[in-house]
């Protein structure tokens, strides 16, 4: 790291240390981190535990898994949901690594994001919206790729991201089951294994 800016750094600690309760907050940022990937992690294993119940046709017992993981206390530290952050978390991976496994010019992985938009309800359509907007944002497109992907998504309106919504714990849940079958239908038509 540069000189000038460690030093820089170092006066910015120093001066945060030296204000009422110094630096309370990173301390308590570092405490509350164990905790909330914790909960991350066990709305991840419930989520995934609910999609193979789904690829095996067995809604109850995907039900069963998303109403556990939607029950988990809400994170303090992250300033959402667990079952929120994992099932956006899970739509958005899905469709960046198929996008990083494809080869320059090759399409699939937003030829199936677009089907699955076009087909998806409401609330796994805002969602992948947001998946979509992001790309744009973040990856090097084709200048094609990216305006299929403003034209996809200029008729959703905009919502706020599903972690900042405020929602019950039946209404949350039924959002997350909602990411998981455009999670299954986006997998089916890249092929990507169940």
């Amino acid at each position: 790291m540069d000189d000038n800016v460690m030093r820089a750094l170092q006066k910015v600690m120093a001066e945060q240390a030296d204000r009422p309760f110094g630096d309370v907050e990173s301390q308590s940022g570092r405490t509350l981190q164990p905790f909330s990937v914790a909960s991350q992690q066990g709305a991840t294993n419930l989520l995934s535990k609910a999609s193979r119940a789904l690829d095996d046709g067995d809604l109850n017992r995907a039900k069963a898994f998303i109403d556990r993981a939607v029950r988990l206390p809400y994170d303090h530290h992250e300033l959402a949901a667990p079952a929120a952050r994992a099932a956006h978390m899970e739509l958005f991976c899905l469709v960046t690594d198929t996008l990083e496994e494809c080869e320059p010019g090759d399409s699939r992985w937003l030829d199936a994001a677009l089907v699955v938009l076009s087909t998806a309800d409401d609330a796994a359509g805002f969602d992948l919206r947001d998946v979509l907007m992001a790309i744009d944002q973040d990856y090097e497109l084709s200048s094609r790729e990216r305006s299929r992907i403003r034209s996809a998504v200029a008729p959703i309106p905009k919502r706020a991201e599903l972690r900042d919504l405020e929602l019950s714990a039946a209404e949350l849940g039924d959002q997350v089951m909602s990411i998981l079958v455009a999670c299954r239908a986006y997998r089916s038509r890249v092929d990507v294994p169940m």
